[in-house]
């Protein structure tokens, strides 16, 4: 795996989950097919033993980063840090299978009009993780989200943020795949300025590709392409601090793409965003118990 001659530049941020960026950088040789990859890894995290680990390995390069630095900041560093024409970002609880990263790759060649490709992600149970596949959020899909699919929503009021998996194989174009395995072209993603550190987490893969699609370009759902995914490893971590950021990403994103929104829409959707966020702070922290304590019955 070399940076001089790589094919695809795979960048993973990392918190504090050593064993699974393990298993996760142990699949990259059957996941890269053919191709050569240029592996570095961003480690936001302090509290494991994760950078001896990463120091050990001749096969990734490693980069010191800081808590303080979100997830779109830390994959910008590792991207800037790479030269490949192709750049996969990928999270550390992911396990690609053998060829999958050959095939986005291979789907990416055959659509210039395409800048971003996801695989279908799976999670332990082997159900499609739903955030595989999203189109854009807006107001009515939100709620139709919030509100179980209601009825009145089915249809042509408002499509699905997280429509329902495909019954074959085929390729299809997508608003947004996740993050959490996004290949992107390098020159697409500069074009647009890579991801928005002001997302610290959640909500930056979708901005990004709402900025991609701003621009013409196309993501793609490639099925065929498989991706384990052990999800919310590194934010159960700090559920208070995640549930806070959910919703600022939440409110972030609306303010910056729905600008144009009738203003009672925007301060209804604003104001719904911040209820639902202050419940759901007060929810985790009530609940929240620092690592290392137990419960214990008077």
């Amino acid at each position: 795996m070399s940076a001089g001659v790589a094919d695809v530049a795979v960048v993973i941020t990392t918190f504090n989950v050593r064993d699974l960026l393990e298993r996760c950088l142990d699949s990259l040789d059957a996941a890269r097919g053919q191709l050569m990859l240029d592996v570095v890894v961003v480690d936001n995290g302090f509290d494991d033993d994760t950078w001896p680990m990463l120091l050990a390995r001749d096969d990734v390069r490693a980069i010191r980063g800081s808590p303080a630095v979100g997830f779109g900041g830390a994959n910008n560093i590792g991207a800037a840090a790479t030269s490949a024409p192709l750049v996969l970002f990928l999270n550390p609880d992911t396990e690609p299978e053998p060829g999958s990263i050959e095939i986005l790759a291979e789907q990416l060649g055959q659509r210039p009009a395409a800048a971003a490709a996801g695989p279908r992600l799976s999670l332990p149970d082997g159900r499609l993780d739903p955030a595989a596949r999203r189109h854009f959020p807006r107001p009515a899909n939100t709620l139709h989200r919030l509100l179980g699919a209601p009825r009145i929503l089915k249809g042509s009021v408002a499509s699905p943020y997280n429509p329902g998996e495909a019954s074959d194989d085929s390729v299809s174009e997508i608003d947004a795949v996740s993050g959490a395995c996004l290949m992107v072209r390098r020159a697409a993603f500069a074009e647009v300025g890579g991801f928005d550190p002001d997302f610290f987490m959640y909500g930056d893969d979708l901005d990004l590709h709402r900025r991609l699609a701003n621009e013409g370009w196309h993501s793609l759902y490639v099925p065929v392409a498989r991706v384990w995914h052990h999800k919310r490893q590194s934010s159960r971590q700090r559920p208070v601090r995640t549930r806070f950021e959910f919703y600022r990403s939440m409110w972030r994103y609306y303010a910056k793409h729905h600008a144009g929104d009738p203003w009672p829409l925007r301060g209804t959707v604003l104001c719904g965003i911040l209820v639902l966020g202050c419940c759901g702070v007060a929810r985790a922290l009530v609940t929240y118990r620092p690592r290392g304590t137990t419960s214990q019955r008077c």
